[in-house]
């Protein structure tokens, strides 16, 4: 070995000497919590109330740490004051405490449950079990107190979910069960492990049992518990070497607090060379908390919050609440043709767009040619007829008829006899219109009528009886039935491929019907020629077919009238033509002319050519 290796070596030595040594002049970091205080007393049973027994027991013990020397020592509460339970254990996290122990005495609605117990963290890493056990070892051993058992107790999270663990973050994940573990229902086991500091409940015994409320209410009793933690804990860190582990992370950094790492002693936990970590301003946990979904023509949102700033901030942590809002931008509307019809005469046309998205719905009416109407027919009215003057279309058949109402008789009296008590009596009247004549009788009795009258119903009709009580004369009045009064109750318009339909209901009567209008069936035209297809496309509702192109045969050209009147005619062209070529023809044949010699008309003639 060369002289520079050999100092190499020595100098490497050197330091890992004073490494070991600067490790083991660290001393144990405890956090002493008197549980309960100010307006919560904790357990009212027994003599005093639980929060004076923790406040005396936590000061006790930290007067035994104290007096040892080899410990730094913090209480979170000197005096009668409420503290939440992250405030709690943020005088651990602001030490770099090794150990929060949390002072507490039990009770029960029954009086016989007794002895002592303690509660360690869910998370295994921060779970300080044989400590635990320790510490009940020595306050029964110091009171007589009933050993109990050291336990963990889980929560499910509160109505967020917000006490589930993350491995990697070590933090709230809201909902996130499938992350890790679940949390401890303690929220300072909780919150202790957050920042990975073991955590110990301690429950001294049971105030609600009499033989236990009497050994805690004894001054001597409580000093004893005090002394015998204390031995515990300082056996638990001083009775063995300590070995220290890697460097690990304590507790990440993130957006609120900036996280820190350490090497921990592999039996006791002890820490060591705790440093801080990177800062990491970006590392939120965000959750949604509200959201309003884009329309076609106003914008949606996302609302989010920071979970972790948000949970340190609800229990009791001053910190900003971090939040974003993501804004999402209107879609705009997504207009479809609904129907697009010409203009006609007498008819305006329709061009109607509905977005698909909303329904929101675009209508532009053209207007059609107006109808010209010229006076097609008269008729008077007569005092039982109406009248009127009927217009027609000059371009088509539409019309209508302004009516003229019958006016009724004018009636004029042309003779009157009175009624007497033995004889009735008339009156005789004359329209002077029309000349129509009509008698009312008179009636000798002056009538006392008793009337009964019979409703009439939406179809039926009913009837107004009188009758004299006096001489038995009767008559009768007819009551129309109304008919019914339908209340439409479902409506659903015809379409091009389905049926309309209407459920209607009297109003009067309940008398329900259903009716239906037929389909208005696809108007097809033709679109394109495509993949060797013919395209064609509803113009009401957009609905496309496809066929294939019409091939003619020459047996549809000849079931068709029309093309076969066509064909005679051209076939009839081409004998009129051939008749006409071949009788020029012959004539050119033919084309000579004939001379007579003179002399006996019987003669036979002789052809002789003529000179030119």
């Amino acid at each position: 070995m060369t002289r520079k290796t050999a100092v190499f070596f020595f100098l490497i030595i050197i330091a890992a000497f004073l490494l070991c040594a600067s490790v083991s002049a660290e001393n144990p970091v405890i956090v002493i919590d008197a549980g309960h205080g100010g307006y919560d007393g904790g357990t009212a049973q027994g003599i005093r109330t639980e929060k004076e027994y923790n406040l005396l027991l936590a000061q006790y013990l930290y007067d035994e740490l104290s007096a040892d020397g080899r410990f730094d020592v913090y209480m979170t509460r000197t005096d009668d004051t409420y503290l939440k339970y992250l405030p709690r254990v943020l005088t651990g996290l602001n030490t770099d405490a090794d150990l929060f122990l949390s002072l507490h005495c039990n009770s029960n609605p029954e009086s016989s449950p007794n002895g002592n117990m303690a509660y360690v963290t869910v998370i295994e890493d921060y779970a300080a079990w044989d400590l635990a056990g320790r510490l009940l070892d020595g306050i029964t051993a110091s009171t007589g107190i009933k050993r109990g058992k050291v336990e963990t107790r889980e929560d499910t999270g509160d109505s967020l979910g917000i006490y589930y663990w993350d491995s990697q973050r070590q933090w709230d994940m809201p909902g996130a069960w499938k992350y890790g573990k679940k949390s401890d229902y303690y929220s300072v086991n909780t919150w202790a492990s957050k920042f990975g500091i073991p955590s110990i409940i301690v429950e001294h015994g049971y105030l609600s049992n009499p033989s236990d409320a009497a050994l805690i209410d004894k001054d001597e009793n409580l000093r004893a518990m005090a002394k015998a933690e204390a031995e515990a804990i300082i056996g638990y860190y001083y009775g063995h070497t300590h070995s220290f582990a890697a460097v690990t992370t304590d507790y990440p950094s993130s957006c609120t607090l900036t996280g820190r790492q350490s090497s921990r002693c592999t039996i006791c936990g002890l820490r060591t060379g705790t440093t801080a970590l990177a800062a990491n301003p970006d590392g939120h946990f965000w959750r949604q908390t509200a959201s309003a979904a884009a329309t076609c023509t106003t914008d949606g949102f996302i609302e989010y919050i920071c979970q972790i700033s948000y949970n340190l901030n609800d229990k009791g942590y001053a910190c900003d609440v971090h939040k974003y809002t993501e804004t999402l931008a209107a879609k705009g509307h997504n207009y479809q043709i609904i129907e697009d019809t010409p203009a006609s005469h007498g008819h305006d046309g329709r061009f109607l767009q509905r977005c698909a998205n909303c329904g929101d719905e675009i209508e532009e009416i053209r207007p059609g040619e107006p109808h010209t109407y010229e006076i097609s027919a008269t008729a008077a009215a007569t005092c039982t007829e109406d009248g009127g003057v009927t217009y027609t279309c000059t371009r088509c058949s539409d019309s209508y008829t302004e009516t003229e109402a019958a006016p009724g008789h004018t009636w004029e009296v042309t003779a009157s006899v009175d009624a007497t008590p033995d004889k009735d009596g008339y009156i005789k009247s004359r329209c002077t219109v029309c000349g129509e004549e009509m008698t009312e009788e008179i009636h000798r009795c002056q009538h006392q009528f008793t009337v009964t009258e019979t409703p009439a119903t939406c179809e039926t009709d009913g009837k107004r009886e009188s009758v004299c009580s006096l001489c038995g004369y009767g008559k009768t009045e007819v009551l129309k039935a109304p008919g019914h009064t339908w209340v439409t109750q479902m409506s659903t318009g015809a379409t091009c491929g389905t049926d309309g339909y209407k459920k209607e209901k009297c109003s009067v009567c309940g008398e329900t019907k259903n009716s239906t209008t037929p389909a208005l069936g696809h108007t097809y035209i033709f679109k394109e020629v495509k993949d060797g297809l013919e395209h064609h496309v509803c113009t009401v509702c957009g609905d496309e077919i496809t066929k294939e192109p019409e091939r003619r045969s020459l047996t549809g050209i000849f079931s068709n009238p029309v093309a076969v009147a066509i064909i005679a005619i051209i076939l009839l062209q081409f004998v009129a033509v051939g008749v006409i070529l071949y009788r020029s023809h012959k004539t050119r044949n033919r084309k000579h002319d004939f001379a007579m010699v003179d002399g006996d008309e019987d003669a036979v003639p002789t052809r002789t050519k003529l000179k030119k």
